[in-house]
């Protein structure tokens, strides 16, 4: 009896502990929740009906999901939406900047884990060819965007916010992008033959046998078949692809051209042919059903069930530290406030990241550089009037603001010039180099980060991505509480001492004065609160509550209608793995073809 009453003491004791513990966090979940109920930010549920007009059926978010992970969609039948969106990255992705068609590398079909970090990741994804000669040569533009809450950026009024720039904000119009995008899922490799030496996307052959008509449309020119860079053009109807244009060059299909091609592939597949029927009527598989397809399973990607919401619902979900760096992330910069035995110091987070989803609208510069290989941020491309990403005739898009100084922010020694980021979609020297302000759910699932993914915590040589992600983010963090500096008068006083950024990621070409770190609501901020000074343990606290206490796990599996969010081992179209499959050709027949 004595043996046994002197085993429980310690278990007694032990409960003791942390009965006491539960109990001064509870309290200070009360306290802190009272102390800023007024300013905490509560995520309200999303109204499908005032953004799509409807609430999605079963069978439609089921068709959204099969699309989503269907390399069909790809004219090289090499990728799918998910491979920039995987869910083992937070539906975004572990590249710097991806490489869309014609890239080799990453998870295929059910070898993509089912949770963060887990299977086979997309980390180092490279150029790779079409199998008929022709090799890969664009990354795309900028670190991909993670789809998670992207329902709380759509816009149909002013159709601005869904880019890392805030160009469009129309859900049906940005879905289709991809598609008829040549760095994403178009490619820029002309037409080949297949084996008997025939050309499958001929008027009259195996997929244009009656004509497909685009509405979400471009302009093209006749005679090259080159995009002529405006969107929204007349509705075309097309009846094929020759294998020669007119000018007797081979032919590279246009935006129309491949978002035809996925429709043609679409229609010769018995379950898309069926479903669209089922879920839209006769119209069947049209690129707009397409778009609503998309749209409808991308809009339930929703990140609401964290342990910050559970803990504005009263619930003693935060940890101590968390708790933390909630208060921490909510105060005024530089303020000392007193938390239970605690006395930390503010760092004004919620001035940029003012919403519900922490971030995601307002648009602000750090100064952060740009990746060499985007084409938006190469001189050849960004600062022509006459060519390049945004220079294409302008008379509809209108006239890019000249943000670059020759001599400060481009060189004549350099082909590299920092991306001018919102200033492409707004057309204001004022947003020159600023980017939309990310949102902090779920963030710790979407490393690298920053606008071209930059910080990749180099210098790290942990291969746990969790604990990689933690240490860039760290990275992020102090970054942030330096604030903007000018380096020109960093060593004034030893002018022979250059200006070293530890954090590897200050371009040195955006100007001092672009620099925005305070609030993206302030004309004129002040900067003065920077080098803001924050404790290795404050740091510590802020860096876990923006990563776990803002993390939905849940979120890349079980969507907002509980729908499954999860990638398919088999999609309808027949084509295998799921994801990407490095040994796509265009010439392929989607195998479940019936003609």
């Amino acid at each position: 009896m004595k043996e046994i009453i002197l085993f429980l003491i310690p278990l007694f004791l032990l409960f003791s502990c942390i009965d006491r513990q539960t109990f001064k966090e509870e309290k200070l979940s009360q306290e802190i929740r009272e102390s800023f109920k007024k300013t905490l930010p509560v995520l309200k549920e999303p109204n499908l009906y005032e953004i799509i007009g409807r609430k999605p059926s079963t069978k439609e978010l089921e068709l959204g999901r099969f699309l989503f992970n269907d390399t069909i969609l790809s004219r090289n039948n090499d990728v799918s939406c998910a491979t920039c969106h995987l869910s083992n990255h937070g539906f975004a992705d572990g590249n710097s900047i991806n490489i869309g068609t014609l890239g080799v590398g990453g998870p295929n079909g059910d070898t993509v884990g089912k949770g963060f970090g887990e299977g086979v990741l997309s980390l180092d994804r490279t150029l790779g060819q079409d199998g008929f000669g022709f090799h890969g040569r664009n990354f795309m533009f900028r670190n991909s965007l993670s789809t998670v809450n992207v329902v709380y950026r759509v816009n149909n009024s002013t159709d601005v916010g869904l880019f890392h720039d805030g160009r469009f904000g129309k859900i049906h119009f940005q879905v289709l992008l991809p598609i008829h995008t040549p760095e994403e899922m178009c490619g820029k490799n002309p037409i080949s033959l297949n084996d008997n030496k025939e050309n499958i996307f001929a008027s009259g052959g195996p997929l244009f046998d009656t004509p497909v008509k685009i509405n979400h449309s471009n302009s093209n020119d006749d005679y090259t078949g080159a995009d002529t860079g405006f969107f929204n053009a007349q509705k075309e109807a097309i009846s094929g692809i020759p294998f020669y244009r007119k000018n007797g060059a081979r032919s590279i299909p246009n935006r129309n051209e491949c978002l035809a091609i996925t429709i043609a592939k679409l229609r010769k597949v018995p379950y898309y042919k069926k479903t669209f029927k089922e879920v839209y009527g006769e119209s069947g598989v049209t690129d707009l059903n397409l778009a609503k397809a998309l749209s409808a399973f991308v809009l339930t990607h929703v990140s609401n069930r964290t342990p910050y919401d559970q803990f504005m619902k009263g619930e003693n979900s935060l940890d101590r530290d968390q708790l933390l760096g909630l208060v921490i992330f909510m105060s005024e910069q530089g303020k000392k406030i007193k938390v239970g035995d605690k006395e930390v110091v503010g760092a004004g987070c919620i001035n940029c990241h003012d919403t519900a989803t922490f971030g995601g609208n307002g648009f602000s510069s750090l100064g952060v550089k740009s990746d060499v290989r985007s084409p938006l941020s190469q001189k050849s491309q960004s600062t022509s009037l006459d060519s390049g990403f945004f220079s294409r005739p302008r008379v509809q898009r209108g006239l890019v603001p000249e943000c670059h100084v020759e001599g400060i922010s481009v060189l004549e020694t350099s082909n590299y010039a920092p991306d001018i980021g919102r200033a492409n979609g707004s057309f204001k020297s004022d947003d020159c180099f600023k980017f939309r302000i990310p949102p902090l759910r779920n963030i710790i699932e979407t490393y690298p980060y920053y606008h071209h993914g930059t910080e990749r915590a180099l210098g790290t040589t942990e291969g746990d991505l969790k604990k990689r992600s933690l240490a860039a983010l760290k990275n992020v963090i102090e970054y942030h509480l330096r604030g903007p500096v000018n380096p020109s008068l960093y060593n004034r006083r030893n002018v022979h001492k250059p200006f070293f950024d530890e954090y590897l990621q200050k371009d040195m070409l955006i100007p001092y004065y672009a620099q925005n770190f305070v609030d993206y609501k302030l004309q004129n901020p002040s900067n003065s609160h920077f080098p803001l000074k924050l404790s290795t343990m404050e740091i510590d606290y802020l860096l876990k509550f923006i990563a776990f206490g803002l993390w939905d796990k849940k979120s890349t599996s079980v969507g907002l209608l509980g729908n499954d969010l999860s990638h398919p081992e088999k999609v309808p179209s027949g084509f295998s793995p799921s994801v990407s499959r490095d040994e796509g050709l265009q010439t392929e027949l989607p195998p479940s073809f019936q003609k």
